[in-house]
């Protein structure tokens, strides 16, 4: 562990003799760059919050991000930090997530520029009573938002690790970063493989885990001890992580615990094809033609509006229309490739992967209400004549007009988004690593209100209030009851003891003692079964049956099935074989329509 440069009380007094008695007692965190004090929590004085701790200099415009180089030994101000640009989903037509997705940013949005790489972190007090404390743990979280919205901190209760942290016994720190989103994160394609950072978010991500190795000593925190977390856009983007270079860059992370993780596929990376028109499109917006210009983009004012208005003009399948692409270097080919072909790490210790039983809810199009309109969506999933079996292949796995669908063509479509962008990542993961797996649906309180980024109230919340605002914001029915259900029968604490476990035992979600629950106390968790081939087995499931316990292991999980992902691995292996077959697709050949990006 590296050596501590905690500074405490009588310390810092001495090398800040500015700062009054009252200051001079709040532990220090020294970084080459500036001081940070943290603060007793509001809500909890036994954690201490270093709020907005610089751990990137302000990276370049679609450029790679690094530790700052300058060097500042004073203390700085909590108002320095600031969240990256995002667009606002409330004025988005068809937003990813819907209107009021859990994981929006609150109407009073924090300070935001490009110049947002910051962290907050949590420490137990108990980390600063005496110089020989035992190393604690250390949780990272990535917040999830579509790639295009959400912090580390604008979220009330979310994200703050505080529920794992007491969750834990106060033994374990909680790291929570931003990451560049939108346009600014994530353009990609060969014009900027070329000419700046393809999937500069991911590498902002890199940055935080290599400032937590680096630094996280000084507030007793163990780096070979570090759990990587994250929900819906941060769980795709730990997913990613995983498969860097076909699996050759170590994550830093032993253990990872994620919720719901998605993201759109993104392959085309030819010239002029589908990413490079995504660039062209964003680059018209901001004032500069559909010509390929860096330098133009660079110097643009008008990006957080170019930003926003891509949201609004992308022809949107209800997805992301930004997110991890293919670019040649971390990334290689669609994930479910990389994953059946062995091409990723493989020194992990311990998993944790779950889903909601409605995941695809609010990402469903409101338009596919029939045979040519689901055509339509397949075609702007699946773009070109060349991709015309594959897209025939989906219409035949999902036959939207015969049994279950019966004709419910948005049942049909929101089932093919469900398989293809959410459940059947985490069987990519659980067929990474089956002998390490601990799989989860979460369907509390029933599996019509499970809904995308509903887990998160189970997994933050610290009491009734909490829980309450959280299902208000998110305009879920019966809030105040659906609040005290979860709450009052320490169904959220259970869930949170969980998660607290697996964090402090390095991977083992049934060390800690279980609170009682309502109905039945929460049974022992153990890693899932495949053994029957096709639905997994030992899932544990969360929800509230009449009558029955909150937490059962269920006998299998109907969704994330061997069959039906494996139907989606092929056809991600036709649609990269096709990619490959010529040099450049045109606009003609490739059936795109730069309207359509």
């Amino acid at each position: 562990m590296f050596t501590k440069l905690l500074v405490y009380g009588f310390m810092g007094f001495a090398h800040l003799p500015t700062l009054n008695a009252e200051a001079a007692a709040q532990p220090t965190l020294n970084l080459p760059w500036g001081v940070y004090q943290g603060q007793p929590m509001k809500d909890d004085a036994n954690i201490y919050l270093f709020e907005n701790v610089r751990f990137g200099a302000n990276p370049p415009r679609f450029g790679s991000p690094a530790f700052p180089t300058w060097v500042n030994s004073s203390i700085q101000p909590v108002s320095n930090g600031r969240n990256c640009i995002q667009i606002d989903p409330k004025n988005v037509d068809n937003a990813p997530g819907g209107d009021d997705p859990v994981d929006t940013p609150d109407d009073q949005v924090t300070k935001q520029g490009e110049d947002c790489l910051f962290l907050d972190l949590y420490v137990p007090k108990t980390a600063f009573e005496s110089t020989k404390v035992k190393a604690l743990p250390v949780v990272i979280w990535l917040y999830g938002g579509a790639f295009a919205f959400g912090s580390k901190n604008q979220l009330g209760p979310l994200y703050t690790g505080r529920s794992v942290i007491t969750a834990s016994k106060y033994q374990t720190i909680f790291v929570a970063g931003n990451y560049r989103l939108g346009a600014f994160g994530w353009l990609s394609g060969d014009y900027m493989q070329k000419n700046a950072q393809p999937n500069a978010g991911l590498y902002d991500q890199a940055l935080l885990f290599q400032w937590v190795q680096k630094y996280i000593g000084q507030v007793s925190g163990d780096e070979s001890k570090v759990s990587a977390w994250g929900e819906s856009a941060g769980a795709g983007s730990i997913l990613h992580h995983l498969i860097r270079e076909d699996g050759a860059v170590d994550p830093t992370f032993k253990t990872f615990a994620i919720q719901s993780p998605a993201f759109e596929w993104a392959w085309d990376n030819k010239p002029k094809g589908k990413l490079d028109q995504v660039y062209q499109n964003f680059s018209s917006l901001a004032g500069c033609g559909l010509t390929f210009d860096i330098d133009c983009l660079r110097k643009s004012t008008n990006l957080t509006a170019a930003n926003q208005q891509l949201f609004n003009t992308v022809r949107q399948t209800g997805l992301f229309p930004v997110g991890p692409a293919v670019d040649g270097k971390w990334i290689t080919t669609i994930p479910t490739i990389s994953f059946a072909s062995g091409n990723y790490w493989k020194s992990i210790q311990s998993l944790i992967v779950s889903h909601t039983l409605n995941e695809s809810a609010s990402f469903t199009s409101s338009w596919v209400t029939s045979s040519d309109t689901f055509n339509e969506f397949l075609h702007i999933f699946l773009l070109g004549a060349k991709l015309a079996p594959q897209r025939q292949q989906i219409t035949t796995q999902y036959p939207c007009a015969q049994f279950p669908y019966n004709g419910d063509y948005r049942l049909c479509i929101a089932t093919v988004i469900r398989d293809a962008s959410f459940v059947c990542n985490t069987r990519d993961l659980y067929s990474a690593y089956p002998s390490i797996a601990h799989m989860m649906r979460y369907g509390f309180p029933i599996g019509q209100l499970a809904r995308h980024a509903a887990d998160l109230v189970a997994l933050f919340s610290n009491n009734v209030k909490e829980a309450k605002d959280i299902l208000l914001k998110n305009k879920v029915p019966f809030a105040a009851q659906y609040a005290s259900l979860l709450v009052n029968t320490h169904v959220a604490q259970a869930y949170q003891t969980y998660f607290a476990s697996f964090a402090l035992s390095g991977g083992d979600p049934n060390t800690l003692p279980m609170p009682h629950v309502l109905k039945g106390d929460p049974p022992k968790w153990p890693v899932a079964d495949s053994s029957n081939g096709d639905q997994l087995k030992n899932v544990l499931t969360v929800y509230a049956p009449i009558g029955q316990p909150a937490f059962l292991l269920d006998q299998s999980d109907d969704q994330n099935t061997k069959k039906v992902c494996g139907f989606w691995t092929e056809i991600a292996q036709q649609v990269a074989a096709a990619h490959k077959e010529t040099d450049v697709l045109g606009n003609e050949e490739s059936g795109v329509d730069s309207n359509e990006l």
